[in-house]
């Protein structure tokens, strides 16, 4: 009686494995965020600001750095940055940058083609000719056939419009509590560097200062055994404490805010 080992199972386990530990096997780049754990908010004011009574608006400017460790910057695929109220009291009014479009090419495609038409014109005479032959009439039909062809060239052109792709897309989350951003990579740009956003928040008229997450992450695609599949290079959230401009009660309570974090 032969016993036959399980291969196909065991296979199967360490593929489970490999896919699962993939990221960390691969050793894809190494990406770290930095961003200020404490952050000054300016009241926007003008006639031109729109707010319901007892509102007012401010503006946050937060500065997001990507720093590559190891590895390559090309493997980063897109970086996606989120910015949100913690306890949902204050209401995205506007941010910046919005969606921005790109392409590969410097400028429109010129399209055309190129079609030759020929013509042609003929002509025959028919009729009967009396001829000594036996007193018959023999049917000759002389022809006479004339031809003239021309060629005509048609050119036809078009302007088509470059194929373009979000280089920036942006939006509210958290029915307008946050905000998100997605910065992805391409020819003209870097992932790698200061990225400069700014969000405006509407709040109450006596608001000095609140706390909002700011979560960052990086992901691109990786290839485990013979499949591609979506791998995460760096992942960091923080607490961030805002505080209004010129409010220096306000400012230290933020620090002691974010020590109070730091030390738990």
């Amino acid at each position: 009686m032969s016993h036959s080992k399980p291969y196909g199972n065991v296979f199967f386990s360490i593929l489970l494995v490999s896919l699962s530990t993939g990221s960390a096997v691969a050793g894809g780049p190494q990406i770290a965020f930095d961003f200020g754990r404490i952050a000054e908010c300016v009241e926007i004011g003008g006639d031109e600001v729109l707010l319901t009574p007892g509102e007012k608006l401010v503006e946050l400017k937060l500065r997001v750095s990507v720093h590559l460790l190891a590895g390559k910057i090309g493997d980063v695929e897109e970086v996606r940055i989120e910015v949100g109220d913690r306890e949902n009291l204050m209401r995205v009014h506007s941010f910046s940058p919005c969606t921005q479009m790109a392409s590969h090419l410097g400028g429109d495609i010129e399209w055309s083609k190129t079609t030759e038409e020929g013509h042609s014109l003929g002509a025959s005479l028919g009729g009967e000719l009396p001829t000594p032959v036996g007193g018959l009439i023999a049917h000759v039909t002389p022809t006479i056939s004339g031809g003239m062809t021309n060629g005509e060239k048609i050119t036809e052109k078009q302007l088509r419009l470059a194929p373009k792709f979000a280089v920036v897309a942006s939006g509210t989350i958290n029915q307008e509590h946050g905000v998100f951003f997605k910065l992805r990579s391409s020819t003209q740009s870097s992932l790698e560097g200061t990225h400069d956003l700014t969000v405006r928040f509407r709040v109450s008229e006596k608001w000095r200062g609140d706390s909002i997450r700011v979560c960052c992450q990086a992901t691109g695609t990786e290839k485990v055994l013979w499949m591609k599949q979506q791998a995460t290079w760096a992942h960091t959230c923080a607490p961030v404490a805002l505080y209004l401009a010129g409010d220096a009660e306000a400012r230290q309570a933020a620090i002691r805010y974010v020590d109070g974090k730091n030390r738990g």
